[in-house]
């Protein structure tokens, strides 16, 4: 590995570092902001405001993660929905991961940064836990939300992003290129998700149930999006980008070499609904609590139940009307099970239709699981 060394005389930073003529990023011989042949550096004006943004930056985003960690337990309390318990350690990861990138900016000043360690991955194994945490925590999601049980399926996609991520943090050459395979696993364990979402969307011959995976397509797709982006991101700041003094001056590649924008838009995405579903959650099942149910589908009809009666405006007796039409029971059956007229049954299943805008037993069917 060469070094291409260009002094630069303007404080607080002195050396520009070049691995193989290839990445331009940061490296100092006494420290960013530590000291520079025994002599110490003085702020700029604007190194001094990159420093309180990113400071503010770091702070608040952290309070969005905690809060929704927070959110998320206490809607798995009311509805002992798995996935809310694993977004919660989800968010537990990020920003235990968001800390470490918080003290390696503000608990390690006036330290020493050595020119050949600014490609090394610091602590690979943490990192890979943590990285875990909200990546497995993401797949487990995903899992419960196409049904699938496999043990084995669930925790092959985690085994394999271990072994993987270990191999290039641990084995791997110092290098830029070592760096950027190391982050973008992460991309691959997402995509994976993603595209095995896709394939059992694609798969699935139940209309009703393509109905009910295909209502987060928004989601979906900006999450697929916001992916590429971040791999574009770390693309160009780990593998193209050089900084020019002016940047160099105001301290910004110390801040954002271990920073990955899209991957925060990503993760606030990500609150944002979070919130928007536990909220919905926690008001539905303050008065009505969760019904033990051992069939997935009918837990999913449970859980949606409440929300779709609220927001067409159907009285109890229409709601206990609907729930047998969901599970497949005829007028008579209705009657029968409910201790009603076949006439009174036949007006509440009209009314039913009326209010959800339905014209039929499919329609509602459909309607129903759309908005599950």
């Amino acid at each position: 590995m060469t070094f291409e060394v260009l002094e630069l005389n303007n404080p607080p930073v002195n050396l520009l570092i070049r691995i193989d003529g290839t990445s331009g990023l940061l490296a100092c011989t006494a420290g960013i902001r530590g000291l520079a042949r025994g002599k110490a550096l003085i702020f700029t004006a604007k190194g001094l405001f990159m420093e309180i943004a990113f400071y503010l930056y770091t702070i608040s985003l952290m309070i969005v993660f905690i809060t929704t960690g927070a959110v998320s337990l206490s809607a798995f309390f009311v509805s002992h929905k798995r996935s809310y318990l694993y977004i919660t350690v989800l968010f537990l990861s990020y920003v235990l991961e968001e800390a470490l990138i918080f003290q390696n900016d503000y608990l390690g000043q006036n330290m020493a940064f050595p020119m050949e360690t600014f490609y090394s991955i610091e602590h690979p194994v943490l990192r890979t836990v943590l990285a875990l945490g909200t990546l497995q925590s993401m797949w487990l999601v995903a899992c419960d939300y196409v049904d699938e049980r496999s043990r084995a399926l669930r925790l092959v996609p985690a085994c394999a992003f271990v072994a993987a991520s270990l191999g290039v943090g641990m084995l791997a050459p110092t290098c830029a290129l070592s760096q950027w395979a190391f982050y973008s696993i992460r991309q691959v364990f997402m995509l994976w998700c993603l595209l095995y979402g896709f394939w059992r969307y694609r798969r699935e011959t139940s209309l009703v149930e393509r109905t009910r995976l295909a209502r987060h397509r928004k989601l979906f797709i900006a999450v697929f999006v916001l992916v590429w982006c971040i791999v574009a991101e770390d693309t160009y700041m780990i593998l193209m980008w050089s900084p020019g003094q002016d940047s160099i001056s105001s301290m910004l590649p110390l801040y954002v070499c271990e920073r990955n924008f899209s991957e925060t838009a990503l993760a606030l995405m990500f609150a944002v609904f979070t919130l928007v579903e536990a909220a919905k959650t926690l008001r539905l099942r303050f008065n009505e609590p969760p019904v033990a149910q051992e069939d997935s589908h009918a837990r999913r009809m449970a859980d949606a139940l409440p929300a779709f009666c609220e927001r067409h405006g159907l009285t109890a007796r229409e709601r206990e009307v609907l729930t047998l039409v969901l599970e497949g029971h005829d007028n008579q059956n209705i009657a029968s099970e409910l201790q009603l007229a076949l006439g009174t049954v036949k007006t509440h299943v009209h009314n039913v239709f009326k209010k959800t805008g339905t014209t039929n037993r499919n329609e509602l069917l459909k309607a129903f699981w759309a908005e599950a």
